[in-house]
């Protein structure tokens, strides 16, 4: 079996996901910035006949150098591996800039992604065929065009759902550049909206607290019930050619008009390029 990478494995669907794949038998790579955590998590999906076949990597999405610093540890590994998953995400209830200076949504859910992604293409083409790179997105993306002018919130009064919306929004355009960039090479880009569920992020987009949480769980399924669904992307359906395919849930759907633009896409991958210093 192939290794999975995943980004925030360590909670709410991507540990579920983790767990599921890990059971499936894959060794899985948890990317984390917490090793208290990611330790805790990989304690989790560890079988007892194997101990210590999965492995915990410490990397900040929000910092460029933790990026890379992550990713050349895992190139370290010279592992096949059958997926990468991008599910990392933050939602601070208030503006907050990452150490490179980037809107921290945009910073760690889409430029952190972004980053690590491109660093590891070429150990993905190298991998056995189809290499999925799974990017967790969301409905929240149906919503305004992004926004090129001022992408980091320095010149617009700061609305944390907006910048959300737009963080998911670079998720699809991503993907869907990124398909058209590895057709034909093995590696096959897809997108996600899992489904609501009941997880930390979303009582965040609700605001936090008490009443977010009960909230939260009115809305959302339990986390766990996200992770087969995530799964089955990453190493499901291997006699499907998924790459350029936006998922709601365990159906291919179509994105927002905004997330279609090839132009937006595009731009966008040559801003982030610029933006990460590729």
């Amino acid at each position: 079996m192939n290794t999975v990478i995943i980004t925030g494995g360590n909670r709410g669907i991507g540990l579920a996901a983790a767990r599921h794949i890990a059971d499936a038998g894959h060794p899985v790579i948890l990317v984390c910035r917490d090793r208290e955590r990611g330790e805790e998590a990989l304690a989790r999906i560890a079988q007892p006949a194997a101990p210590n076949r999965h492995r915990l990597v410490i990397g900040d999405l929000a910092s460029l150098a933790s990026v890379r610093e992550a990713a050349a540890r895992i190139g370290e590994l010279e592992t096949p591996v059958a997926a990468l998953i991008n599910n990392a995400a933050v939602l601070p209830r208030q503006r907050a800039a990452s150490p490179d200076g980037f809107e921290m949504q945009l910073a760690v859910t889409h430029l952190g992604h972004f980053l690590l992604t491109n660093l590891l293409l070429p150990m993905l083409r190298r991998s056995p065929r189809p290499c999925r790179v799974v990017t967790v997105a969301s409905a929240a993306h149906l919503g305004p065009a992004f926004d090129f002018n001022d992408p980091n919130w320095e010149r617009r009064p700061y609305r944390r759902v907006r910048a959300y919306q737009q963080s998911k929004l670079a998720n699809v355009l991503f993907s869907l550049e990124l398909a058209r960039r590895v057709a034909g090479t093995g590696v096959e880009a897809v997108v996600l909206h899992p489904g609501t569920y009941d997880t930390g992020l979303l009582r965040d987009y609700m605001g936090g607290g008490a009443g977010a949480g009960a909230l939260a769980r009115v809305m959302g399924r339990r986390d766990d019930r996200g992770g087969p669904v995530l799964a089955d992307l990453a190493v499901g359906r291997q006699d499907e050619d998924l790459n350029g395919a936006y998922f709601n849930k365990t159906s291919r759907s179509s994105p927002s008009s905004a997330a279609r633009d090839a132009q937006a896409q595009s731009r966008l991958w040559t801003w982030s390029a610029e933006a990460v210093g590729l």
